[in-house]
């Protein structure tokens, strides 16, 4: 009996051992196991993270100032997006054309002025009906101021001139679908003017590209051009050597006029341009960058990371971007639509909003 009792309490110990040896082994694999899924979750996460972003680009017409802003833009994009991303610039007739794109889905990203976002969010002026997808990314790149430019030996001191006088003025603006011809037309609306009494003076309105209208002034086809325009513009720069030109201001009452669809007072400082020798009174506005809504929130994060983050690198590129600051490319009054989540998820990680 002593010796069965020995036998049972031998088999004891061993069936104990045993059981703590698998107890530890099944410890020791649902460990490695953790491990294991860790390792493997966060490579996919790295993997997710640097998945290339394929992005379109609405930019403006080739040789113009926001061509060359897209082309700056796409170089830093691409100094710090995943590898394997492309960014291809559409060249488009600006601002109106650029909303109908992203509204179409048919650009990623794109330039935009502020007051022509806003008139796509009330579904007013060039738009037919009311436009929610269109989401900022990045505001106030630059200013922009409008532009009323004649021939320098031009008896023509203001707009007003031409409806008092009925003159017989060939006014050169940009493309159909360009803020360069919409806000042509406010101008002249702002003083009682349209197109048809344009050309029921004898006048003309010519909408070409700005290369043409440079052309043509310089030729002494054209008595006026009307558009927009930031420091350092090619195009107006050009004008302002050869053949040369006078800016024109506006009135207050135009000031006013222009408030009402969503321009600001600004004016331009002299000598931003050769001959320029007095400021210019009128309004402005900034160039901003958005997106369609469709555009995922990482790809948009990963756009604005970028861009934000080779600032000042643009700055030394464009005089025009200056002015250019952090807490103005999440601004309310630079963007007039909401943040991209993508784009307010990176601006509340920097604290630039909440």
């Amino acid at each position: 009996m002593a010796g069965s009792s020995r036998k049972a309490t031998k088999h004891s110990s061993q069936y104990l051992y045993l059981q703590r040896e698998q107890k530890m082994i099944n410890t020791l694999k649902k460990h490695a196991l953790s491990i294991v899924l860790g390792s493997a979750f966060a490579f996919s996460g790295s993997a997710m993270a640097d998945d290339p972003v394929n992005i379109k680009f609405a930019a403006g017409p080739t040789g113009t100032t926001w061509y060359a802003y897209a082309g700056a833009l796409r170089t830093e994009m691409l100094k710090d997006l995943p590898a394997g991303s492309t960014v291809d610039i559409l060249g488009t007739p600006m601002a109106i054309a650029n909303t109908k794109l992203l509204t179409a889905r048919r650009a990623d990203i794109g330039l935009i002025f502020p007051p022509v976002a806003a008139w796509a969010t009330d579904g007013f002026g060039p738009f037919d009906t009311t436009i929610d997808n269109v989401l900022g990314l990045v505001g106030g790149l630059d200013q922009y101021y409008q532009r009323i430019t004649v021939q320098n030996d031009s008896p023509i001191t203001s707009i007003a001139e031409i409806k008092e006088n009925e003159l017989a003025v060939r006014i050169g603006t940009g493309p159909q679908g360009s803020l360069n011809e919409y806000i042509a037309k406010l101008i002249l609306e702002a003083n009682g003017l349209t197109y048809e009494d344009i050309e029921s003076y004898g006048g003309s309105i010519s909408k070409s590209s700005l290369s043409i209208l440079q052309d043509q002034f310089g030729d002494k086809q054209l008595d006026m051009i009307i558009g927009i325009t930031t420091e350092g513009h090619p195009n107006t720069a050009q004008l302002s050597i050869a053949p040369g030109q006078r800016f024109l201001g506006l009135t207050e009452d135009a000031i006013t006029f222009l408030e009402n669809y969503g321009f600001v007072r600004a004016t331009m400082p002299p000598n931003m341009f050769d001959g320029q020798n007095n400021a210019v009174e009128g309004v402005g506005f900034s160039t901003s960058l958005y997106a369609n809504a469709d555009i995922s929130e990482n790809d948009a994060y990963q756009v604005t990371k970028a861009i934000i983050e080779n600032r000042e690198t643009l700055q030394n590129s464009f005089g025009s971007m200056r002015d250019w600051t952090v807490e103005g490319s999440a601004a309310t009054t630079n963007l007039s639509v909401p943040l991209h989540p993508g784009a307010a998820r990176f601006y509340r990680e920097i604290g630039v909003i909440e």
